[in-house]
């Protein structure tokens, strides 16, 4: 009999994904001939990603076929796909793992306060509107979510009038923008933006950038501390909505006022004062479909914003060329739990322990996540439970909250390894690459909670992982064979004997190629093909097939061992 090849190919669900993707509610059939086919060709492992299974899944949306076709799912599936998709995968010679992401618990789609949709699906309230998409422990402890600091808060009520507008290039060249240019829109609800009637005056400056100004995404530097800017000046009128955007009338560029969103408004007071307040522009991970400010609304503190933009962009249709600002700072993230509060340790270790009686093979932890999205990570993290903590070690500073909020994150991996090794599972831990270093890219500070020591060599030292994934997603595929962080993790991994399995998206023209530099490389023990809904499609009546050219041709290798 041929021996087993040790190297494992493993496809990881994110099952949500695959049912906002099919043409119809997904059935065991699916969920049988995806496994079915995933065996066929050659993967061994199945990881599946898990959102409140067994509880009924999230509250979720359905302002779209979409988001209605995976409700639809989870009732068709009996409210828990897991238990499903173990039986498939053992039924077909699989391992499953369920994945478990413990700061996944409310994915930041937030729907503008006076939409019909924020009514009828929103839950917990933001600044612009409603949270929707949430497990239904968020919604019934929504304090227990990560914490905002309130030190820097100045009172907002009874609302100060806004006096002053300034709007900020990031050069000093001259702009074609003038006062008749210009419009500033305003709303009560964030839904259906009016135009400001008033004769306001525009005034035009030079003043000193007092810092760097860098776009996220591409980490240009825009302008430096120190250098010369254009201002101009919006002034002689008073604004007490709690929304409001400026864009221009423009049809045709080119545009020239820059800078990035976060970066080109702020807004004064008769004193001169600054008001606090989060800002929008066209960028956003959900609901692009929707957001336009002449008739819906827009998507405040998204986490997207921060990259370069023109004011002057040729727009007219209400989706591009604005800022837009509303009052305030959220208190809280949207949904993510604070790990140092007892209440969200007990209900992460009760997630688990419901995992584990669908009878998986083992169950990966990841940090990374989709409900920490904020234009100010830096901010949050001040729960009063944390703070009393610090108290108690003599100080309150960031250095200290990130190490009570670390110990607190490694005490809940402590025992989520103690309750899966006692059913004689395995854990897997997925190390961040992306995020453990130093100089982490600023375009993925959302995925990931901050002001928290995570503290992935003392998880290794300690063997809480009885697997590790190297996980990235903005570093190149070159990063696991020569970057710094990387080699230490790999090393730090094989010194005390803990598998290395490599993760990232599937990039069909590098495929195939990075299969087999990982498989030849030796230090690794198995492949992730993220994520099956990028190479699967769910077929209409129960039927499942390949969708994606190179994941065939690989499963052809693996199958033949033509490797």
């Amino acid at each position: 009999m041929k021996a087993q090849d040790p190297f494992l190919i493993e496809a990881l669900v994110d099952f949500p994904d695959d049912a906002i993707k099919a043409s119809e509610p997904i059935t065991s059939s699916h969920i049988d001939a995806m496994m079915d086919r995933l065996s066929a060709g050659g993967v061994r492992r199945v990881s599946w990603c898990v959102y409140a299974d067994g509880r009924g899944g999230y509250f979720t949306p359905a302002h779209n076929k979409a988001y209605e076709n995976l409700i639809r799912t989870y009732q068709v599936l009996g409210q828990n796909p897991l238990d499903v998709a173990v039986e498939a995968a053992h039924r077909h010679g699989m391992e499953i793992f369920a994945y478990y992401k413990p700061y996944e618990t409310g994915p930041a789609i937030v729907y503008p306060e006076g939409s019909y949709e924020a009514k009828v699906y929103g839950r917990i309230r933001q600044i612009g509107g409603h949270v929707s998409w949430l497990d239904p422990f968020v919604v019934d402890h929504p304090h227990l979510r990560i914490k905002r600091r309130s030190d820097d808060q100045a009172p907002e009520y009874p609302i100060r009038p806004i006096e002053t507008i300034k709007l900020y290039k990031c050069d000093a060249l001259p702009t074609r923008i003038t006062r008749e240019h210009l419009q500033i829109w305003f709303s009560d609800s964030n839904y259906c933006y009016q135009r400001l009637d008033t004769d306001f005056t525009l005034s035009d400056s030079i003043e000193i950038c007092p810092r760097d100004i860098r776009d996220i995404f591409t980490d240009q530097c825009l302008i430096r501390s120190g250098e010369p800017r254009r201002v101009l000046t919006l002034s002689g009128f008073q604004l007490t909505a709690p929304y409001f955007l400026v864009t221009t009338d423009f049809t045709e560029g080119p545009a020239d006022f820059a800078n990035t969103d976060l970066e080109m408004l702020s807004v004064f007071d008769n004193a001169g004062e600054e008001i606090t307040g989060e800002i929008a522009s066209e960028s956003t991970v959900y609901l692009g479909e929707l957001l336009n400010f002449l008739n819906w609304g827009l998507a405040f503190d998204t986490g997207y914003n921060g990259g370069k933009k023109h004011l002057d962009f040729p727009g007219g249709d209400g989706r591009s060329g604005f800022v837009a600002y509303a009052r305030g700072r959220n208190r809280y993230l949207p949904g993510a739990l604070c790990e140092t509060e007892q209440q969200v340790q007990d209900f992460w270790l009760h997630c688990i322990e419901s995992i584990l009686a669908t009878g998986v093979d083992g169950v990966d932890i990841r940090e990374e996540n989709h409900s920490t999205h904020t234009n100010h990570p830096q901010d949050y993290g001040y729960n009063e439970v944390v703070l009393e903590k610090c108290a108690e070690r003599g100080r309150v500073d960031e250095l200290m909250i990130a190490a009570v909020r670390g110990d607190a994150y490694t005490a809940f991996l402590t025992k989520a390894k103690q309750l899966i090794n006692s059913r004689g599972k395995r854990m897997r831990i997925n190390f961040q690459i992306d995020w453990y270093r130093s100089d982490p890219a600023a375009c993925r500070r959302l995925a990931y909670p901050a002001n928290l020591d995570f503290q992935w060599q003392r998880w290794i030292r300690d063997e809480l992982a009885d697997e590790a994934v190297l996980r990235f997603y903005i570093l190149p595929f070159d990063c696991i064979f020569n970057d710094a962080v990387a080699h230490d993790l790999i090393e730090r991994c094989h010194d005390k004997g803990i598998p290395i399995t490599i993760n990232r998206y599937i990039k069909p023209k590098t495929l195939i190629d990075e299969y087999r530099s990982v498989r030849q490389d030796g230090r690794f023990a198995g492949f992730i093909l993220y994520e099956t809904c990028s190479f699967l499609k769910i077929l209409a009546g129960g039927g499942c097939d390949i969708s994606e050219p190179a994941v065939e041709k690989l499963f052809e290798i693996i199958t033949t061992g033509n490797d």
